[in-house]
């Protein structure tokens, strides 16, 4: 059972090239383009033509049980042009409800050094990121960028090793390394060259928003009273969180390392918060909260790798006609879609082609089978919208 909050259908404009009406109408449509919501999203009726496909979408998703496939969905959110016109939700889940992120939190994190940068905390990307090796060790070379393109190069197997004592991430989150995982990632050898292989790396996020917090306690230190609880959650909300008037929950491993790799807890609605900032190219009400290409920047590949599902924190759709390196991608139009994708089935999908946020919180296996009709899902929702003008 779930409840489902759907705008009825408007009427489209019809616009008359270079006419009044037709300039007004254009106007209008530039102004819509720069709605961010307030404490609550606006609402608006789906454009004409729309809402029938995505109900049924929606209804579809909804109706599904943990055991079918793509699983259970728990919360749904779609975003046009920077209003809220569907929401759903499973039996016991609200709009205010808090669910975990699981790996989108790499794309938080991937905001977060971006929100560095324009502090200038972080002066250079291409510099060295701190890290737990001592100077001398290559490991100590490897900069911010190549960490958020997972282009490391260390001994780390997280996707498709269904082994819990052989997979990293699981040793990492929940065995041996659960109360430091900066220790344990500081064990990983480096078997690859940097920037030559791409590897999928929760560890990789968890280093990142290490290194982060040392920098905003090494900024911070003369001026707040405890800079490490400072560094933990009261930069991360002053930063991002309140500024996009997210309620969010960060969560900490025992060492107090912020778990940038996997955990925030969110609303649907608050996660499109975070996703229309990206697609508003990281500009927010007027306030560009990230440098100008850091978007750009996020759903690029790594050249040199041969990998096009992953640019930095973000999962990118490879362009039509090219085949996937990766069974995490989507496969099919529209091609400029990106996401920030979690374990269990969760999504928040970016589409400036439809000016279309849609956040899926839910609970599934990750068989690929589940993941491949999630994406696709996805991506019809997306098709059911018109293209921008």
């Amino acid at each position: 059972m779930f409840v489902r909050g759907l705008i009825a259908v408007g009427m489209s404009l019809a616009l008359q090239a270079g006419s009044a009406a037709g300039q007004e109408a254009l106007q209008q449509a530039e102004e819509e383009r720069a709605v961010y919501p307030a404490a609550e999203w606006a609402k608006a009726p789906f454009p004409g033509g729309v809402r029938e496909n995505v109900e049924a979408l929606i209804d579809d998703a909804m109706s599904r049980e943990v055991a079918d496939v793509m699983g259970e969905s728990r919360q749904i959110v779609v975003i046009h042009k920077g209003r809220l016109v569907a929401e759903a939700y499973r039996e016991g889940f609200a709009p205010e409800t808090k669910l975990v992120s699981w790996s989108m939190a790499k794309s938080i994190t991937q905001a977060l050094v971006g929100r560095a940068v324009m502090e200038g905390l972080i002066e250079d990307i291409d510099a060295p990121m701190p890290g737990p090796w001592t100077e001398g060790d290559p490991r100590s070379e490897i900069t911010w960028r190549q960490w958020m393109m997972m282009v490391d190069g260390l001994d780390y197997i997280e996707v498709g090793e269904t082994d819990l004592a052989k997979n990293d991430v699981v040793q990492m989150m929940f065995g041996p390394g659960r109360f430091d995982v900066v220790d344990y990632a500081a064990e990983l050898e480096q078997v690859h060259p940097v920037g030559t292989h791409w590897n999928y790396s929760t560890a990789a996020y968890h280093l990142i928003s290490s290194a982060l917090q040392w920098e905003v306690i090494s900024a911070f230190h003369w001026q707040v009273r405890d800079p490490f609880d400072y560094a933990k959650t009261k930069w991360l909300n002053e930063t991002l969180f309140t500024p996009l008037g997210m309620d969010a929950q960060p969560e900490f491993d025992a060492s107090g390392t912020f778990l940038g790799g996997s955990l925030v807890y969110a609303s649907a609605r608050d996660f499109a918060r975070f996703g229309y900032l990206y697609l508003r190219d990281g500009v927010w009400n007027g306030e560009r909260l990230l440098p100008e290409g850091w978007v750009d920047f996020a759903r690029r590949p790594h050249e040199g790798t041969g990998s096009n599902v992953y640019g930095a924190g973000w999962w990118i759709t490879p362009p039509e006609g090219e085949t996937p390196t990766h069974p995490q991608s989507a496969k099919s139009a529209p091609y400029d879609a990106y996401h920030a994708g979690g374990n269990e089935g969760q999504t928040i999908w970016v589409v400036p082609s439809k000016d279309l946020v849609i956040v899926r919180l839910g609970l599934m296996s990750n068989a690929p089978e589940n993941w491949a009709a999630l994406f696709e899902w996805n991506q019809e929702v997306a098709r059911a919208f018109p293209d921008v003008e």
